[in-house]
């Protein structure tokens, strides 16, 4: 117990021991000091250390001054000691002046002797001045001697470089000219450029200065020297392209630009190798001084003659060697393609394309600007090609075939990158008369097919199978279960647009395409001659111009209308009218919607000659038959040659138009068909009842309606059962023959809708007809004539389905 305060003492000891340690550690102090507290214990520390100095001294100096104070025994050693004491606190006291005084002495000594050296000084430059006056003014004499000098010498050197330079030319013909045959082995080096550069210096000047005496005449020996130069030119460039010429036409490397094996990469290589290596060989040893002549050619007549010169001998080497090889390849072409015009046509026009290209590379060998002479060479071997494909071109009979041509030829023989290529400019006349040669055979067997295939088609029994076709496809359908399941969707369908357009205005919407689910959308079950002419019609639309498309769809149209309209009569007479109707309704539709994609417009403007002014002049001219030749304004003959001229007229054919026309008179002969099919009897007795009235009231006969046989209560009301008894099977018949040609609700509702109204009206009608015959009420209520909202109730019950439909699909 008595331990424990101890321990506890000591361990409060021991953290006093540590926070003093730790006070002002370096590393983590418990206080630390700000930047000015330390600076004012620094100086605090200065302070304190100073004062302690200062006693130090005073008490080291009393410590001095005991130490050497003598000893004072009698009254005269202190009186001496005070003497000599007094002496030097007095010495001690001018100490400091005499030490100054003796420094002042001493810098008046020093600035004595500097005033005597700056007075000798001063004494010397004057001197030196007077001897620098001198010598200037000497100098300034000899440097204006020496400008007059150099003046003179400058002039004269002036006079002797113009000199030289006047007869430069004059002097240096001998060394040019010797020089000229000197190189003349080496045409193809500086030193040679360098002479010609000579030369037609020294013919510049010369023509500058033909004031000197003899310029003329070393002008016409400079002229004379260029032209042995160009000569000495001409004839190497010369040697070399037949040499050249020479290596390519050895027997031993003979070698086709075709190979016979399309895929030996080695075969072309050697080829080329042989064509185009020997003359690019060739080519190093004069490619210096060609460059110089054409870069000369523009200024100077007689370069731009021998560079034409030397371009007319290349081309002159170099075609028959090219025109034999090209003529041959593409024979070896045509021969490997002559079952196949579309890669015959391809191979020959990227070969020849190639070959251009190659040629023009083989031409810059040499030559570095194009020329007139290149131009003409690539045409010579581009006209191989036309010469080639002609022949092949005027035995196509397909269509097919030359609308693939036009393809070819238009998007990859005729691109942008190869029309813009100014090696290829003969190559694209070419191709674009090739192009042209092949649209007017595609016009041409374009026409022939249109009679042949369209107009003069003879359809088979199985083309005119309608409907038996339709409904055979249905059920195959239905057996495969690939009826769209939206195929009777509520949206407005464009068959709908057009029959609702026809029945109520002549002008059309907007065109949109909506396709149905009947059996003759499919493409198969077009009609020969409308699939003809629309695939034609895609054909061409991508091969023709515009004008040119436009009046081929123009006619093409009007055939398949006029094809069309021959097959709806042969399957009315074969089946019933209502199917041939409704045939024509859904081809037209065919026909419209299909042409719609074609951003062209189907008017074509056709001229024709009025001769209406020619009869009416000749009917003049026989009337006035006396005045034939009667002298002035009134001649008979005169006024028939001038009024009996035949005027051209202009007029205008839509294709457009002429479809919307052709719909809307089959749309109408369908509704007036059906509504005959629904009411003839009843229309049958109507007509013969209003000739009956009409009869008896010109003849004012006493005889009524109700009297005659056919006119009687019981036979009318017979009819009137009949009529509908008829209308409760027809009206199915024709919704499903609707349905199964037009497959669209709306358009069949459209087409219905004027049916049922004809119906109505015939039932007005025939009321309207007893009333005026005089029936009595008996009569009429033994007739039963529906009134037309009993009709109207009657209709829809039969065809209460597409109605519902059809409402259901209304937007609300």
């Amino acid at each position: 117990m008595n331990r424990l305060p101890t321990t506890t003492e000591d361990k409060v000891d021991l953290q006093i021991q540590q926070n003093v340690t730790n006070w002002q550690s370096n590393n983590d102090p418990l206080a630390p000091l700000m930047e000015e507290q330390l600076d004012i214990i620094y100086q605090i520390g200065d302070i304190i250390k100073n004062q302690a100095t200062d006693e130090v001294q005073e008490e080291a100096k009393q410590e001095d001054q005991v130490d050497t104070m003598p000893e004072i025994d009698t009254n005269r050693a202190y009186i001496k000691w005070m003497v000599s004491s007094e002496n030097e606190i007095k010495y001690e006291n001018l100490k400091e002046y005499q030490t100054y005084y003796e420094t002042l002495c001493t810098q008046r000594s020093n600035c004595e002797k500097l005033f005597d050296y700056a007075n000798e000084t001063t004494n010397l430059l004057q001197e030196l001045r007077n001897k620098y006056l001198q010598v200037t003014a000497k100098t300034d004499s000899l440097h204006s001697l020496s400008e007059q000098l150099m003046t003179h010498q400058r002039i004269l050197k002036e006079k002797k470089k113009n000199l030289n330079e006047k007869l430069h030319y004059f002097l240096i013909f001998k060394t040019t000219q010797d020089n000229v045959e000197r190189f003349s082995n080496r045409i193809n080096s500086q030193e040679y450029i360098d002479q010609l550069n000579n030369i037609d210096a020294a013919m510049e000047y010369l023509g500058e200065h033909m004031s000197f005496k003899e310029s003329r005449i070393y002008k016409m020996k400079y002229e004379s020297l260029l032209v042995n130069a160009l000569n000495k030119i001409y004839k190497a460039v010369s040697n070399v392209i037949v040499e050249a010429t020479k290596q390519v036409l050895d027997p031993d490397s003979k070698t086709n630009l075709v190979p016979l094996n399309s895929n030996s990469a080695e075969s072309m290589d050697t080829a080329f190798s042989l064509y185009y290596g020997k003359f690019q060989s060739a080519a190093a040893k004069i490619k210096l001084i060609l460059a110089h002549l054409e870069e000369k050619a523009e200024k100077n007549e007689q370069y731009s003659t021998v560079v034409s010169d030397c371009q007319k001998f290349y081309v002159s080497q170099r075609l028959p060697i090219l025109s034999t090889a090209v003529s041959k390849a593409l024979s070896e072409l045509k021969e490997r393609y002559r079952n196949d015009y579309s890669i015959l046509f391809r191979s020959c026009g990227l070969f020849i394309m190639k070959t251009c290209q190659d040629e023009a590379c083989c031409y810059h060998y040499f030559f570095t600007q194009y020329s007139s002479e290149l131009n003409d060479y690539l045409g010579v071997l581009c006209q191989h090609l036309y010469d080639t494909l002609r022949p092949s071109l005027i035995i196509i009979n397909h269509v097919e075939v030359l609308s693939e041509l036009c393809g070819i030829l238009q998007k990859e023989m005729l691109a942008e990158k190869t029309i813009n290529n100014d090696h290829l400019l003969k190559y694209v006349e070419v191709i674009r008369q090739l192009l042209q040669d092949v649209e007017e055979r595609l016009v041409f067997r374009t026409n022939i097919f249109f009679q042949h295939d369209l107009l003069s088609y003879n359809p088979s029994p199985g083309d005119l199978a309608y409907p038996e076709k339709l409904e055979q496809m249905e059920n195959i359908t239905l057996e495969l279960q690939e009826v769209r399941t939206d195929s009777r969707a509520s949206v407005v369908s464009l068959e709908s647009q057009e029959v609702a357009s026809i029945n109520s205005s002549n002008q059309f919407a907007q065109f949109r395409s909506y396709t149905g689910n009947s059996p003759a959308d499919l493409h198969g079950m077009w009609y020969p001659t409308v699939k003809r002419t629309l695939v034609i019609l895609s054909r061409l639309y991508f091969c023709l111009d515009r004008e040119t498309f436009q009046g081929l769809a123009q006619e093409a149209l009007l055939i398949c209308i006029q094809t069309v309209q021959q097959a709806a009569n042969l399957i009315s007479a074969r089946k019933s009218e209502i199917d041939g109707r409704l045939f024509q309704i859904k081809h037209l539709l065919i026909i419209r919607e299909q042409i719609a994609p074609f951003q062209v417009d189907f008017t074509v403007k056709e001229m024709s000659l009025d001769f209406s002014s020619v009869q009416k002049a000749a009917v003049e001219l026989l009337n006035k038959r006396d005045r034939l030749f009667t002298f002035g304004s009134n001649n008979a003959l005169l006024e028939f040659l001038l009024e009996g001229t035949p005027r051209v007229r202009e007029y205008l054919v839509d294709s457009r138009k002429e479809i919307d026309k052709q719909l809307k008179q089959a749309c109408e002969a369908f509704i007036n068909c059906a509504a005959s099919v629904l009411t003839g009897s009843l229309q049958q007795w109507k007509r013969r009842a209003d000739e009956f009235l009409q009869s008896i009231n010109t003849e004012n006969s006493n005889l009524t309606l109700p009297q005659h046989h056919y006119g009687k209560a019981k036979v009318l009301a017979e009819v009137v059962s009949e009529t509908l008894k008829n209308m409760k099977a027809k009206v199915p018949e024709i919704q499903r023959s609707m349905q199964l040609y037009l497959a669209n609700r709306e358009t069949e509702f459209i087409l219905f809708r004027p049916i049922k109204n004809n119906v109505i009206n015939v039932f007005v009608q025939f009321e309207q007809t007893l009333v005026a015959a005089g029936y009595s009420t008996e009569d009429l209520l033994l007739i039963a004539c529906p009134s037309p909202e009993q009709v109207n109730v009657l209709i829809c019950s039969v065809s209460l389905t597409l109605e519902q439909e059809y409402n259901m699909g209304k937007p609300s």
